[in-house]
Parts: structure tokens; C-alpha cells; sequence
């Protein structure tokens, strides 16, 4: 591989470039959230969308940058403990990131702006706290619960908020969790495993008690999907030996899957099948770029 090539690889590593496609079925849910089953503004999901990947990466970048010192112990194939890239260029790199992504969301009026700064604020904090404070999963639930109304506030000025928050509580809630089992796999093992399997789905289907959408059966299919992932993933954590690292890619994968039931639950089957296409590529580009 030319040092291009070299390179290249290291800033999508750096970038966690797998997990992308989440970002996108996040955005396609706020959207749907504000088009109240009329069509989904396409123009402006990806504006938004090109936003909220920027401030994704430039997370990632930054998080790497901040960890450096505890990846060259823990994980010196990273890019820069490895050496492929400069702490500093994965500052400015993140820097670059954020600031673009922020600016694009001003294009979509105050509301979006605001919430576009929430989000890297969010970012930049957990990334610089996350080691010392345990409470700071919640801030990581919160960095992906903000682009449901971010993407809503993008397209229309007329949103049902209390849709975005039991949308967004409810995704937040399941990156919460899915972050704890993933720093306290030795408290999972211990004594949770009924619950842990109980809690995904659980979490995950609740919207469906509240939203009614007109075709059912598109929602009764994806929970089907979503449920049986979820099983696969938590039987990872499980077995034995416990597979930690593939359940955690699987719950990342499977945000896309949640994704698409929401968008059931909203009336919009064919940007769920986009949501099924997004899960195909991170599930897939896991094999080749880490998505942690």
C-alpha cells in the first residue's frame, strides 16, 4: 500500500468511517419526525446529514486525540500511538470537523444552529471527561438523542416535540446502557444476563405503545428484526467465552435497526428499507474498520 493509501486508511480508522451509516438513520428519523407522514424532505436530510457526519467524526478524532497516552498502552494499533498520524493533526483534523458541521447546521436557521451547538458541546466534554467520570455515558446518550431534533428542527418549523423526546429518550436510553455493558462487562457477566437480554428489546420497542402508524405490519417486522439482533448480539456478551467487542459492534450496527422501526412507527417503510441498507454497511465495514 502506497503511503496515500497508508494514510488514508488512518484518518478512516481515526474517523470510525463504519459506524457512518448510523448517522444517516438518525437523521432520516428527526426528518420523518417533522414531515408527519408526508415525504421526507430530501434536499435538506442531506445537508443535515453531511453536518451531523462532520461532528461524528470530528467526536472520533478527538476522543483518539485525547486518549492517545491510554491507547499507547491499551491499543497501540490506533492511528496515533501508532504513528500513522500526529496528535496534533488529529486535533486540528477534529477541530476542522466540528467547525464545518456547526456552520453547515446555520444554514438551517437558529433552531438547528442551536441545537448543532449543543451537539459539539456535547462531544468536546464527553470526549474530555469521559475516562474520569463514569456519569458521563449519559452525555453520550445525549450526543446521538440531540440529531433526532436537530434533523426535525432542520426541515420544519412546525415539529410534534413530544414525538422527538420519546423518540430521542428512547435511543438515548439504549446508548446509554449499550455504553455501560461495554465498560462494565465484568458487572454484566456477574449477575445481569436475564436482565441485559430483557432491557434491549424492551427499551427499544416502547415508542410502539404510543405511535400508531397506519401500516402495522412494516413495524411488526422490524421489531421482529431488531429483536432477534439484539438476542444475537447479547448472546455474544454471554457466552463463553464472553465476545464483548462483537456485541458492542452488533448494538452500534443496530442502532440503524432501531432507526428503521421508528421510521415504521412514523409511516415511512421506504426510508426504513434505506435504514436496512445503512445496517448492511456497518455491519459489513466493521470487518475492516473498527467502530470502537
Amino acid at each position: 500500500m502506497s503511503s496515500v493509501g497508508r494514510t488514508l486508511r488512518a484518518y478512516l480508522e481515526l474517523s470510525r468511517i463504519s459506524n457512518i451509516p448510523t448517522c444517516l438513520t438518525n437523521v432520516l428519523v428527526g426528518c420523518a419526525i417533522a414531515a408527519s407522514g408526508e415525504a421526507i424532505p430530501w434536499l435538506p436530510a442531506a445537508g443535515i446529514t453531511l453536518a451531523v457526519m462532520l461532528l461524528y467524526v470530528a467526536g472520533m478524532a478527538l476522543n483518539d486525540a485525547v486518549d492517545a497516552e491510554v491507547d499507547a498502552q491499551l491499543r497501540p494499533e490506533r492511528p496515533i500511538p501508532s504513528g500513522r498520524i500526529s496528535r496534533g493533526a488529529a486535533f486540528v483534523y477534529a477541530a476542522t470537523c466540528l467547525v464545518l458541521g456547526v456552520g453547515i447546521t446555520a444554514l438551517f436557521g437558529a433552531a438547528a444552529l442551536a441545537l448543532g451547538v449543543a451537539l459539539a458541546a456535547s462531544i468536546v466534554v464527553y470526549d474530555i471527561i469521559h475516562r474520569r467520570i463514569a456519569a458521563s455515558v449519559v452525555l453520550m446518550g445525549l450526543c446521538r438523542a440531540v440529531i433526532y431534533p436537530l434533523a426535525a428542527a432542520a426541515v420544519s418549523r412546525s415539529v410534534d416535540w413530544n414525538v422527538v423526546g420519546w423518540l430521542a429518550g428512547t435511543l438515548a436510553l439504549y446508548i446509554i446502557l449499550m455504553t455501560f455493558v461495554a465498560r462494565k462487562e465484568a458487572v454484566v457477566q456477574a449477575g445481569a444476563r436475564r436482565w441485559l437480554s430483557a432491557a434491549f428489546p424492551m427499551i427499544v420497542l416502547a415508542p410502539a405503545a404510543t405511535l400508531r402508524p397506519q401500516q402495522g405490519i412494516w413495524s411488526i417486522v422490524a421489531a421482529v428484526a431488531l429483536i432477534a439482533w439484539l438476542g444475537w448480539a447479547a448472546g455474544r456478551v454471554f457466552g463463553r467465552p464472553s465476545e464483548i467487542g462483537r456485541a458492542v459492534h452488533a448494538w452500534l450496527s443496530g442502532i440503524c435497526l432501531i432507526d428503521a422501526f421508528f421510521l415504521t412507527l412514523l409511516d415511512q417503510p421506504a426510508a426504513a428499507l434505506i435504514c436496512l441498507g445503512c445496517f448492511c454497511l456497518t455491519a459489513v465495514g466493521h470487518r475492516y474498520i473498527l467502530g470502537t
